[in-house]
């Protein structure tokens, strides 16, 4: 069963980080009144954390009671066909467009282009394969976000192995073993920095919150709105004062700027997520978390996640070209608004019928469909050569 509070929680992520890549491609060609409101610039990058802590909430609740080989491996590879197949997909997409502002520029493969080709592997693995962090740079950009996500699943994997109940509580342990191992070598191999890498505590920070959420845990309404508001007045609050360097990518990457920008963004996106959910619980609020377009671009989240980033540097190609550009302010919205309705066609045309065909033709259910039909005809057939006896 979805969540809508869930699912509007994801749009609104996704939304954020448009937001954000649509004021990006708007000053490389003029100037708008939003970019100069106090730290407004870089402040949408916190949708990503806001998508962290959704994650850990997501995953705790579907896949809880998972346990052994068979219902592990599952979990794999469903997670596998819901990011892989459409990552690629968009990979490929944003190459093209990469290619076409070479040829708009009317430059040769560059060092920049030739250093996007050695991270090929990081891209189709999406975990860095190298040490230097120079040479973890994925063809699309925002695919940085999904080696934490995969880390992530690969963690509740092996708890789902052994059998673990207490999910929760062994996660939490293990992560924080992980984080303190990373601030006592302070590596500068980007491998190690990614697995112990303090980013990890925003899906904890989820995992927690389901973990009351399924044990019934009474959040008063009260309480729950009064979550939320403090959620979103941090939010305010980062706007006026500032965040430090929390928005920049490479050092979210690295660990040298992921403990604050959990204390930062990831606590206030963790009061928001809690409020929201609670509220759902409690009735509340269910006419914006059951608003039809909400759902729709939560459902797209994830293509719009990763579309938007294409759409926009196709955009950037256009106006280059053409010097064609209106007011800022106006097209930060039309670059957003047109970002999200490509992203929806190719999330209705792509995304879900690519997701059905794949869990249509699931490896593992068969396997394990196939090995309950075995099981099932042993068990007829012992009971078939008992009945003479027992006669």
């Amino acid at each position: 069963m979805k969540l809508n509070s869930i699912q509007f929680l994801r749009a609104v992520a996704a939304l954020l980080v448009v937001y954000e890549h649509s004021m990006d491609v708007q000053m490389k060609f003029g100037k708008s009144w939003e970019q100069n409101i106090y730290h407004l610039k870089g402040f949408g990058c916190i949708g990503v954390d806001l998508f962290f802590v959704i994650s850990g909430f997501i995953i705790t609740y579907v896949a809880n009671r998972y346990r052994g080989i068979a219902q592990g491996f599952q979990f794999l590879e469903k997670r596998f066909y819901r990011i892989n197949p459409v990552y690629y997909i968009a990979t490929i997409l944003c190459l093209g467009v990469y290619l076409l502002q070479l040829n708009v520029n009317h430059t040769s493969i560059d060092s920049t282009f030739r250093k996007t080709m050695s991270s090929l592997l990081d891209s189709l693995l999406i975990f860095p394969t190298s040490g230097d962090i120079d040479f973890f740079v994925p063809l699309l950009i925002v695919g940085w976000t999904l080696s934490f996500e995969w880390l992530f699943y690969i963690f509740f994997f092996f708890l789902i192995l052994c059998n673990i109940k207490r999910k929760a509580i062994y996660l939490s342990s293990l992560i924080l073993l992980l984080i303190g191992t990373g601030q006592l070598l302070q590596s500068e191999d980007l491998r190690l920095q990614f697995i112990t890498n303090p980013i990890m505590l925003e899906f904890v920070l989820g995992v927690i919150i389901c973990q009351l959420y399924l044990n019934n845990i009474k959040i008063p309404s009260w309480m729950a709105a009064a979550g939320l508001a403090a959620g979103l007045i941090s939010y305010g609050l980062l706007i006026r004062f500032g965040y430090g360097n929390v928005w920049y990518y490479l050092d979210t990457i690295s660990g040298k700027a992921s403990l604050n920008k959990f204390l930062l963004w990831g606590l206030p996106s963790g009061c928001i997520v809690t409020g929201c959910v609670s509220l759902e619980k409690n009735g509340k609020l269910s006419w914006l978390f059951n608003n039809r377009w909400s759902l729709l671009l939560g459902d797209a989240s994830y293509s719009l996640y990763l579309i938007h980033y294409i759409v926009l540097n196709a955009l950037f190609t256009m106006y280059f070209k053409t010097k064609f550009f209106l007011n800022g302010d106006a097209m930060i919205w039309l670059q957003l608004i047109v970002a999200t309705i490509i992203s929806v066609v190719f999330y209705k045309l792509i995304e879900t019928p690519l997701l059905k065909l794949m869990h249509k033709h699931s490896i593992i259910d068969k396997l394990i469909t196939s090995n309950s039909k075995v099981e099932s005809a042993k068990k007829k057939g012992i009971i078939q050569q008992a009945e003479p006896v027992i006669s």
